[in-house]
């Protein structure tokens, strides 16, 4: 096994659970109003014996070729089912095999361990990652938050980084506005950048349920359906696909699953399709 010495290793080896993390659709009040509109899905997370999300083991695969995915809870993706991950995508969708290790609540420091014990374990082909947080830290072998000046989270990061790894990072959303967004897009890393100033009011299909109740209230004309009636699919008003009405959509939602934070289905594909073409990219 690869994380017996970690303290995630003894809360997530064979965890089995219908909630995991922030994912608490009906246990978080404010989670569950917000987020009505989406349909609750039924699944359950299963860890397997090396504590990490997959339905089995991965004994049968040591000292054989594998693609590793590594990263935090966005890999191992809270909030929805593990079909819907960015590893799974990469798998079904492009036909690359892979191993997902992702860990919840994991820094760069225990991705990068996380790594280094797998090359010593498996015969590893190809490494995709999704950097976490700058200001996570390994202390005690325990997943922790180090408050630092982000000079000193970013010189820790840049030694994280792993050589030659296909890398991307996480959703803008999650990033403090400011230096810390800025200093990752300075990093060249791919990550979904969504600007909440973007307008998405020409898109008919959006998902309603990333209508803005408040803002939509607001700009809602005399004969607008009600908000409730609009996000049950009632049909859109000629006004709300113009300019001066266009900024009731919240772009990020469409990109989040049910918890609200991590990443939906579309916003999985988006990720599994640029890995995909840096990996073709190399093999070529």
């Amino acid at each position: 096994m690869l994380i017996t010495d970690l303290e995630y290793y003894k809360k997530s080896k064979n965890y089995q659970n219908n909630i995991c993390g922030i994912d608490e659709p009906y246990g978080r009040e404010t989670t569950y109003k917000r987020w009505h509109a989406y349909p609750i899905q039924n699944f359950t997370y299963n860890y397997n014996d090396w504590g990490f999300r997959a339905n089995f083991s991965y004994d049968k695969y040591v000292g054989k070729p594998v693609n590793l995915c590594l990263g935090d809870s966005f890999t191992a993706n809270v909030g929805g089912p593990i079909e819907y991950s960015w590893a799974s995508q990469l798998a079904k969708k492009f036909d690359i095999p892979t191993l997902n290790f992702g860990m919840d609540g994991a820094g760069n420091d225990a991705i990068k361990l996380v790594y280094e014990r797998v090359c010593k374990v498996f015969d590893v082909q190809t490494t995709f990652v999704m950097y976490s947080f700058v200001h996570r830290r390994l202390i005690d072998n325990k997943f922790s938050y180090q408050v630092n000046e982000d000079k000193d989270n970013y010189t820790y990061f840049a030694k994280q980084r792993i050589a030659n790894a296909i890398e991307c990072a996480l959703p803008s959303w999650v990033w403090a506005y400011g230096t810390e967004l800025e200093h990752i897009r300075s990093t060249g890393l791919f990550l979904l950048d969504i600007q909440e100033s973007q307008l998405f009011s020409d898109d008919v299909n959006i998902n309603r349920a990333c209508v803005v109740e408040k803002s939509y209230n607001n700009l809602r004309g005399p004969d607008w359906p009600t908000y409730k009636n609009f996000v049950t699919g009632a049909e859109i008003h000629p006004d709300m696909l113009t300019e001066k009405f266009g900024n009731f959509i919240k772009p990020s939602l469409q990109y989040k699953n049910r918890d609200g934070y991590h990443l939906s289905h579309l916003g999985h594909q988006i990720y599994a399709n640029y890995l995909y073409q840096q990996w073709s990219q190399h093999e070529s």
